[in-house]
């Protein structure tokens, strides 16, 4: 026990660093109001009318936004956080990341320890128990770390599958397949996934002509059925929505693959971006990265199975989502480099060996040591700033015009807006993305942010002249949004 009390430490002060980051704001990325939206559903038992209003929202506005409904797993574990901290406590609600978080943690590190000495599997949960980017990213209420979590918890049921011989393991591995896919659409993966390191011990294990059909149908195709249950259900309870975010993959092409190539190989470095040149400590380390997947290839090939299988789901789909998207396989990609850089190590002679394996650490503390110091000096700011606003959505002047659209408009107006899901949640209203002066008719009335010109919006300088068919008539004012009200001439 006194071997694993380390990592608890890392994790509980994680834990703290995480808490005195979060803010009493949120930036205006509006998927957050979706899930939140989705979540009140749920506790009004209004799905079918989140997803009425909702489809409004995502197929009248003038460019993609998103899907009419995301995956309910991720609301429906946010919905007791709704009724306990009030629908609009963004600094309470937060406080379901912090516990997701925590888990995630944990289950790394009982994934490293089955293949590292318990304090290198420290080191490398230190490095994430710590790092600026993922400890902030718990101030987004969005499915990203639930989702880190639960598909962490599947591939570490995944790869003691083919040795437990207990039905209940298989059971709660067919449980965890599906609230991986109940929080995130592409928690699919995990499905074949499992297949083919099934299909891969069977190989090595077993190498038989015909296989045990028995054995298969009885034991080893069990987390199948219980996926398949509780996906059911899930058709059954929630109304459907996600569904239409496949339609995007109409739009695939030979530009967008390539984009997305070129983007996803580059893109782990922005986990670096705490570090001077984060671009060439990724560059580094990839050499490492690709050794430690060939040399680790039958030992760890279900966590390689994840990683292509994610790659590819990232470069086919033609949005690209950023960072957040590699959450899940950052951790792998941090295992494999170390991995990488150890069988370095002892690749060299006898009497440089050791030498090699304390660069390794050395490496990676300076790296913790770093985010560490990075992240302990945000949460001093934010601490020393009352956690904001920091002039996002809870910001007043957000809060007015809210609060105007609220008051002064009728609950069946629609109102054009930038972030149309973040106005609809503050204010209950219709609401659409319009940027275009000829889809303008489409909305009684038009807010727009100052600061963002014709991104997103039309812009402040040609609304009152852009479309001679309408008038638009300012109605409200402050520093950072014009409302106008839209008639027709």
């Amino acid at each position: 026990m006194k071997k694993h009390i380390l990592p608890l430490v890392l994790i509980l002060l994680s834990l703290l660093l995480a808490f005195a980051l979060l803010t009493k704001d949120h930036d205006w990325g509006d998927d957050w109001a979706s899930y939140l939206m989705q979540a009140i559903a749920i506790t009004k038992g209004q799905t079918q009318d989140f997803i009425q209003r909702n489809t409004f929202t995502m197929r009248m506005s003038t460019q993609f936004i998103g899907p009419d409904a995301y995956p309910w797993g991720f609301p429906a574990l946010l919905a007791p956080f709704t009724l306990a901290c009030a629908p609009l406590d963004i600094f309470c609600l937060k406080s379901i990341n912090l516990i997701f978080w925590t888990l995630f943690l944990l289950v790394f590190y009982l994934l490293l320890v089955r293949r590292l000495p318990p304090l290198e599997s420290a080191l490398l949960v230190a490095v994430f128990a710590f790092s600026p980017l993922l400890l902030n990213f718990n101030n987004q209420l969005t499915s990203d770390i639930a989702f880190l979590f639960f598909s962490t918890l599947a591939l570490l049921l995944i790869e003691q599958v083919s040795r437990i011989a207990n039905p209940t393991y298989r059971i709660l591995l067919g449980i965890v397949l599906f609230f991986a896919f109940f929080v995130r659409t592409n928690g699919i993966l995990l499905l074949p996934t499992l297949f083919l390191a099934q299909a891969f011990d069977y190989l090595q294990t077993r190498p038989r002509l015909l296989p045990d059909w028995k054995r298969i149908l009885a034991n080893d195709l069990v987390p199948y059925y219980v996926f398949g249950l509780l996906t059911l259900a899930n058709l059954l309870l929630f109304p459907a929505g996600e569904g239409s975010h496949l339609e995007r993959l109409s739009v695939i092409s030979f530009k967008s693959l390539a984009d997305n190539v070129s983007a996803y190989f580059a893109m782990p470095a922005f986990f670096f971006s705490d570090l001077p040149y984060p671009e060439i400590v990724y560059g580094v380390l990839l050499p490492f990265i690709l050794g430690g997947i060939v040399l680790n290839f039958k030992k760890d090939f279900s966590l390689i199975a994840y990683l292509v299988l994610s790659y590819v789901l990232f470069i086919l789909w033609p949005e690209q989502q950023g960072i957040r998207f590699l959450f899940p396989i950052l951790p792998l990609l941090v295992y494999f480099a170390y991995r990488g850089m150890t069988a370095a190590s002892f690749a060299l002679t006898s009497q440089f060996q050791r030498a090699g394996q304390w660069v390794t650490r050395g490496f990676w503390l300076v790296i913790v040591a770093a985010f560490a110091w990075t992240s302990l000096t945000m949460a001093r700011d934010n601490l020393a700033q009352g956690r904001g606003p920091y002039g996002n959505v809870f910001d007043p002047l957000s809060i007015e015009m809210f609060d105007y659209v609220k008051s002064q408009t009728a609950p069946d107006d629609v109102i054009a807006f930038y972030k149309p899901r973040a106005l609809r949640l503050f204010t209950d209203r219709y609401t659409l993305l319009i940027d275009r002066c000829d889809a303008l008719p489409l909305a009684k009335y038009v807010v727009l942010r100052k600061s963002r010109g014709g991104v997103d919006q039309v812009s402040p300088d040609d609304i009152e002249s852009c479309n001679p068919s309408i008038a638009a008539t300012r109605v409200f004012v402050n520093e950072k949004f014009a409302i106008y009200r839209i008639r027709s001439r």
